[in-house]
């Protein structure tokens, strides 16, 4: 299903709901996988463990579980929030951008002061700053495949409607009334008689 929208630069367009949100699903894949390798990583090869951003600083159980499906629930969030966006702000991937980094810091903010260790708090905040970035960067990208023109053609990609000539009659209408290159009569050969009237004549 797809939805109006005006485009500040390019005229009406839509977006594409079964585009954004496929892009949406696969954004979600992806950043459950980044979660998945960072994860074991982090916890098998470097032997640290994944914080929460509580107070407690708490290490989170069973993470090769938790942290993929957190990440894929903040993608599918994310791309709602890319959809209320492109229905209703003039450049959505400006403002998406910039409210999931404000989301991201304040997230590495709660990691880093929470208790625990100065080595675990690096690895969280690379761990989360990676899935965050992952996201942000592929929904800005499917914001740009997820619109299209609302119509193609004319002058600035919008189709002629025809109003004009239901308010002003057509073109050859006016011909017929007014004969000369302009409508109204050739403007560029006629002078102007402060005594009233048009005369004659030639030009300016």
């Amino acid at each position: 299903m797809s939805y109006p929208q005006r485009s500040w630069d390019d005229g009406d367009v839509e977006v594409i709901g079964s585009r954004l949100w496929a892009g949406g699903v696969a954004t979600a894949v992806v950043a459950a996988g980044i979660a998945i390798v960072g994860v074991l990583i982090l916890t098998n090869v470097f032997d640290l463990g994944i914080q929460t951003a509580q107070r407690s600083g708490a290490l989170v159980d069973n993470a090769i579980t938790i942290i993929p499906v957190c990440a894929a629930i903040a993608a599918l969030a994310g791309t709602a929030l890319l959809h209320l966006l492109l229905l209703t702000t003039p450049r959505p991937a400006t403002f998406f951008s910039a409210i999931v980094l404000l989301v991201l810091v304040v997230l590495l903010l709660q990691v880093f002061l929470a208790r625990g260790g100065v080595v675990d708090h690096i690895a969280t905040a690379i761990l989360y700053a990676a899935i965050g970035l992952a996201i942000i960067s592929m929904l800005s990208g499917v914001s740009r495949t997820a619109v299209r023109p609302v119509t193609s053609g004319g002058w600035g990609g919008r189709q002629y409607d025809g109003r004009y000539d239901q308010r002003y009659g057509s073109y050859d209408q006016q011909q017929q009334q007014h004969p000369g290159p302009y409508p109204g009569g050739d403007q560029r050969t006629t002078r102007y008689d402060p005594r009233g009237g048009q005369g004659g004549g030639a030009g300016w």
